[in-house]
This record gives C-alpha cells, structure tokens and sequence, in this order.
C-alpha cells in the first residue's frame, strides 16, 4: 500500500474538525478517513505552514495572513479608506499578525547575508582558524579591515 499524502486542499475540512471536536476528533477524522497512523505530524504541517495561524490559549486554529508582505504592509484602500469611526466600531480586538510576519522577514533577510558571507569565510573550529577570501571579496567590491 503507498503512501497516503495529505495536500493543502484538504487543510480546512481538518481545521474544521479540530477547531469544532478539538485535537482527538481531528485525529480520528484523519485516521477514518485517510488512513493515518500518525496524524500529529499532519497536524504539525498545518501550523507549519502559515497559511493558518494556531492560537494555544484557545486551541484553535483561524486562517492567516497568506503573504508576508501583505501582512505587513497595507494597502491603499486600507490605509484611504479606513476612518475613526469604522475602527472604534470594531467589536472585538484582533491580535495583530504583522509582528510575526516582520520578524519572518528579517529572519529571512539575515539567513540571505548569512549565505552571502558564507562564500567567502569559512570558520574551522576544530583548529579554531578563520578562513578569509580576500580576492574574492576584494573582487566583489568589499574591503577587509583588521584590527
């Protein structure tokens, strides 16, 4: 028997599941109905993915922001159109999930200068010497200072 692969097209009904019976109902919907053994690491993919954001507190998961960009920043009907009075009107106070998608941005920001550093310095440590191209940096337009 193959593997059974759970695609994202089938995320919501599972949220819906374990947003309505909790965690063992989503776990025995997975196992009825597609034969999972271990429906925790499906269930790890969900909140991994980002398109849906997992609230502990309540155990819950509501869907979220799906691009970080527009997480963050906002667009012209929203910034044009929004009022006073339309944002004293709102019922309930909404967690804010652009924190969380400029810290994602930054990670990914660093990760990319990281690898950018990483051509040219490599770190031994178990000679604890640190490997410098100087050519290639130079050749990059980068100047190396010691001091």
């Amino acid at each position: 028997m193959g593997k059974t692969v759970i695609g994202e097209e089938t995320f919501p009904k599972i949220i819906k599941e374990y947003n309505s019976g909790g965690k063992t109902a989503a776990y025995d919907y997975l196992r009825s109905q597609y034969g999972i053994k271990h429906p925790y690491f499906v269930i790890t993919r969900i909140k991994e993915c980002g398109k849906y954001s997992y609230d502990a507190d309540t155990d819950h998961f509501s869907e979220s922001v799906a691009n970080t960009a527009d997480g963050v920043f906002m667009d012209l009907d929203e910034l044009c159109g929004r009022t006073a009075l339309s944002a004293a009107h709102q019922a309930e106070p909404v967690t804010d999930p652009r924190p969380a998608a400029m810290e994602r941005l930054v990670h990914e920001l660093i990760s990319d200068r990281l690898l950018t550093l990483s051509r040219y310095i490599t770190l031994d440590s178990s000679t604890r010497t640190i490997l410098i191209d100087q050519t290639s940096l130079s050749a990059d337009g980068y100047q190396v200072v010691t001091h």
